[in-house]
């Protein structure tokens, strides 16, 4: 009897540090939106970094930060978000597929 009440136990808290870790992984659909944007930054810091590498990665920080502030999410949120989905076999993929839409979306609107 002790042994099914420990068993259950175990089993309870186990699935309570789960349900904590993930309270603050980002949402799917704002997780793409997050990368897209992450994304446009980073090439816009791989254009300017040739004239002004010192100047184009503080404009990186400063971009990465307004993301992140735009967002409501932290650095940490992001990572923890990015490592989540990464251990689900196809949410990951999907996730870049869909950030890639957009972008190119994006990209259609200004061609």
């Amino acid at each position: 009897m002790i042994r099914i009440f420990i068993l259950f136990l175990i089993l309870f808290s186990c699935n309570n540090i789960n349900n904590r870790a993930n309270d603050n992984i980002i949402p799917a659909d704002m997780f793409t939106d997050l990368i897209a944007d992450i994304h446009l930054i980073e090439a816009k810091f791989e254009t300017i970094k040739f004239k002004e590498e010192i100047k184009a990665t503080a404009i990186l920080q400063h971009d990465y930060d307004s993301i992140f502030s735009m967002y409501n999410v932290s650095y940490i949120d992001f990572k923890n978000s990015l490592e989540f989905y990464s251990l689900s076999n196809d949410e990951l993929e999907k996730i870049y597929t869909n950030a890639l839409e957009k972008i190119k979306k994006e990209k259609s609107k200004l061609d």
